[in-house]
Formats: structure tokens, sequence, C-alpha cells
């Protein structure tokens, strides 16, 4: 299933946590692993783009002083990247696990995007310091990520540990019903035990949708346990989570129209921010037509 798997890294603790849990994964599904490492344009430009009213580091409200910094600082980010990805080749190496290494420069989470279309699985750090959604490839760029990549987004927060046990949230829509696949697809592979969690929170039969994910496990030849539960959707899931010694929380992404997005994707939001161990947001690869 995961056959590609992306790895951004930015030289901090978080994506190299994020590193472990893609080669632990890897290693797994047989994948091999892209390493991608980019010089963001935003940071190299700052301080031209903070005398313009334009984003053209070639433009006039950007003096030579200035052009000149931003190279000297490109420079730099191409060599702590060329460091880094010779580590990752290293540590993949180690690890017995095929890896393909990339450097670029540009918007991050745009670049992140384009290399997302030639893989099946992202894998990012998704806390800062202080545990905040903050640093090079959080906030606004894991978010981006998260919203608008085809393919799943494995979150990860902390070293990995040895999965046994998952949870997948399952609500009945086309997004959780791919949660649902992958879930099948990591627990027929290592014969783990899976928890189907349905959250009744009044917005519809989730009852239905609970005895439709066990239908559904019997269908693949899945051994599963099915959990019924009455309350909010995201508090059920983290507190079932944290009950079960969960190892993974997989979840249906959200769909990236903005607007579905506000007003659907709070589970989401709420999950990835709070949960202490992996969170894979699922949807299934989107083919180009």
């Amino acid at each position: 299933m995961f056959d590609r798997i992306l790895i951004p890294i930015d030289n901090s603790s978080e994506s190299w946590v994020a590193v472990h849990h893609a080669l632990a994964l890897g290693r797994e599904e047989g994948a091999t692993l892209l390493g991608l490492f980019i010089a963001d344009e935003r940071v190299i430009y700052a301080p031209c783009w903070s005398v313009s009213a334009t984003v053209d580091p070639l433009s006039p409200g950007c003096d030579p002083v200035l052009l000149e910094q931003a190279e000297r600082l490109r420079e730099q980010l191409r060599q702590q990247g060329e460091k880094a990805l010779r580590d990752l080749r290293q540590q993949a190496a180690t690890a017995g696990v095929p890896i393909e290494t990339y450097f670029e420069s540009g918007i991050v989470s745009d670049i992140i995007l384009q290399y997302a279309n030639q893989v099946d699985l992202v894998v990012m750090g998704r806390r800062g310091a202080g545990g905040r959604w903050s640093g090079p490839l959080f906030g606004s760029v894991f978010e981006a990520v998260v919203r608008h990549a085809p393919v799943p987004v494995l979150a990860t927060a902390s070293d990995p540990r040895p999965l046994k046990t998952l949870l997948v949230a399952y609500d009945g829509s086309d997004r959780a019903r791919d949660a649902l696949d992958i879930a099948f697809h990591l627990a027929l592979t290592q014969e783990r035990r899976l928890i189907l969690l349905t959250v009744d929170d009044g917005k519809g039969d989730r009852a239905e949708a609970n005895f439709e994910a066990a239908a559904l496990a019997r269908e693949r030849g899945v051994a599963a346990e099915r959990r019924l539960v009455k309350g909010h959707a995201a508090e059920q899931i983290l507190a079932v989570a944290t009950q079960e010694d969960v190892d993974m929380i997989l979840i249906g992404a959200y769909g990236h129209s903005r607007f579905l997005a506000a007003l659907l994707g709070s589970t989401v939001d709420d999950v990835v921010h709070n949960a202490t161990v992996p969170v894979m947001i699922c949807q299934k690869k989107q083919v180009a037509t």
C-alpha cells in the first residue's frame, strides 16, 4: 500500500522523530523513502520583503546589501540541508530502507505538496516547542500539507513504539472509509489489534455506521473490536485511545475546501493537536485523470 514515503526534514528534533517513524513503516512496507530538505525562500528573502511591497527579491525595494545577506543565508541552508540529507541517508542505510534524497528551494508547503504527488504517504512531525504548532515545518505549513495533500499524512509527536493496537475513527463518510481501508491493511500486515470507534455526537445514525465498519472488517477477514460511545467526537477518540493504550489513531481527512474544513475539520484538528500517539489523517491516493 505504501510503496513510496515522503519525509520532509528541517533539522528540528521533531522532524528527526518523524524520520524514525518513516524508517519503521518503510521497513515494514518494503517502501522507498523520499527525503526532502527545503530552503525556505520566505526565510531567505525576509529582509528584502520587509522593505518592499512585492515579494520579488530582485525588485528595486531590495538593496544589494540585503540581497548579499540573503544569498549568504541561502548557502548556509544549502550546507545544512546537504548535511541533514547525508545523515538521513546513513540512517536509512543502517535500517536497510531504500532512500532517495532531494534538496529544493522555494515555498515549503508548495514543494512538499508537489512531491506528495509522487508518493503514497507523507510523514511529518507535528509539534514545535512547548507543544504548539510552530517552526519551519509546522503551523501554516503543516496545516497546508494536511489539508491539501493528495495522500495520507502521518503526524508524529514522539519516538515510535511497536504498533500493537490501532484505533480507527469511523463515521460512515467517504474519508472515514479511506481510514478504515488503511487500518485493515496495517492490521492484517502484522496481526495487530484493531478498534473500530464510532462516536454518537447526535448528528446522524452513528450506530448504523459502527455496524457497517464491523461488517466491512468481517468481509476483509480482520478481527476487530467495535466501540460505540456518546459525546464530543474528538474528546471521545482521545479518551478511548488513552484507555486502550492505542499506538496509532487513524482518522479520515477533511475536504480540500476551506469552507468544508472549517465546518467539518475541527475533529481532525483537535485530535492531531492533542493526541500523544501518531495520527494518520487518511484519504486514498488521488490519481490524476
